[in-house]
């Protein structure tokens, strides 16, 4: 029994890596047996030595590093824009009323089709890919803060009135605390969004960036080195995913003490 035990657990930790290791060595034996040429679908062999140069010059860094700057910026636009306006809109039914009909009309247009008037009227260069990131992950944050607004329960707000609390302080102490983990979750929901709408905007109206590294790739027939920026595209995600879902952690901790008192 304790030696099932033991390998239950030991597959338990290694459960996250079983399949990502499984699809590399089924996809290196399917290109070695398969006779595919190197050039058109490389083993994840070459990708990782092709990975592994392209981190030993720097080249990587230097396109992550961009890629990251436009992600930032676009995305703290976003939460600094939409959280605000998810509050107004789950708090006052006035501020619903005004801007509804504006987001739900313009949520549904995806980033990419914005990129022609974004180029027109800011030309090529850092502000188009910026506002890309931007008008992308707005909405999910706007939408997950006002349906926490909405959902906060209502005995609490009935308890803080009844304990004499002011509206100022019942939005403060009461409904804002208690919609942070739907406004956290837009938010984690954004980030996955931001990359998508950098890359896509790197593939057209920069010079630099992950995006454009896969790009320039490609014109170049260099299929190891459009793998290498898809993998590194999907461990910088998954860092920023990570990064996003430890500061929800840390800021509910409240929550936490709550379900265990």
């Amino acid at each position: 029994m304790k030696n099932a035990s033991n390998i239950e657990g030991l597959l338990y930790r290694l459960a996250p890596v079983i399949i990502p290791v499984a699809f590399f060595v089924f996809w290196e034996i399917v290109v070695r047996l398969g006779g595919y040429t190197n050039i058109l679908l490389p083993p994840p062999s070459k990708v990782l030595q092709t990975l592994f140069e392209l981190i030993r010059t720097g080249t990587l860094f230097d396109h992550i590093g961009a890629s990251l700057m436009r992600v930032a910026a676009g995305y703290v636009i976003a939460v600094l824009i939409g959280v605000p306006l998810g509050l107004a809109m789950g708090y006052w039914l006035l501020a619903e009323r005004l801007m509804s009909t504006t987001v739900n009309g313009l949520r549904p247009i995806p980033a990419s089709a914005w990129i022609p008037l974004s180029i027109i009227l800011m030309g090529i260069g850092e502000q188009p890919a910026i506002f890309l990131v931007f008008i992308g992950t707005v909405w999910s944050i706007v939408l997950n803060t006002s349906h926490g607004v909405k959902n906060v329960p209502k005995h609490l707000v009935w308890a803080a009135q009844t304990m004499g609390a002011s509206n100022a302080d019942i939005f403060k102490k009461v409904i804002f605390p208690a919609s942070l983990p739907a406004t956290f979750t837009g938010m984690r929901i954004a980030v996955g969004i931001a990359f998508t709408c950098v890359i896509v905007a790197e593939l057209i109206a920069v010079r630099s960036g992950l995006g454009y590294l896969i790009t320039e790739a490609r014109m170049l027939v260099r299929s190891d080195v459009v793998i290498a920026g898809m993998i590194s595209i999907g461990i910088v995600g998954f860092l920023l995913d990570a990064i996003v879902r430890l500061v929800m952690k840390r800021a509910l901790r409240w929550q936490k003490g709550l379900m265990t008192e």
